[in-house]
């Protein structure tokens, strides 16, 4: 629409996804992950990835995310820090985001402000196990 340089979002395939929270699960408090992970059930907590994070259609985080990446199909209620967000059709995220690249397509829903070029997302050993 603008011009420029365009990068496309680029998933992991399906074998590639290390973690997998799968549609019926329930998980509450907090997540702190290094690799590719992908929610399909509910999580109520924050959640803080070195790696891309994908929220399927059906899946839903209440908590703050701090991630490098994070493509959305289904329903974030919460602040989001992260160097590229993506909301696809369908999505719905509701909170404020600081982001460097920010792409919403038409028919996903977003409510919140943004702030541009100022993300802070996890360096590689910031991700902490308690």
């Amino acid at each position: 629409m603008f011009g420029g340089n365009k990068r496309e979002f680029s998933a992991p395939e399906p074998q590639d996804v290390n973690t997998l929270i799968g549609e019926g699960c329930v998980f509450e408090g907090n997540l702190n992950l290094s690799t590719a992970t992908r929610i399909d059930g509910k999580v109520r907590g924050n959640v803080r990835s070195e790696g891309m994070l994908i929220i399927g259609e059906h899946g839903s985080v209440e908590g703050d995310i701090n991630c490098t990446e994070i493509l959305i199909f289904g329903t974030v209620v919460g602040n989001i820090d992260a160097r590229r967000i993506e909301l696809k059709e369908g999505a719905s995220l509701s909170g404020d985001v600081r982001v460097d690249v920010f792409v919403v397509e038409e028919g996903a829903l977003y409510n919140g402000r943004c702030t541009m070029g100022s993300a802070t997302v996890p360096e590689p050993s910031a991700v902490v196990s308690e």
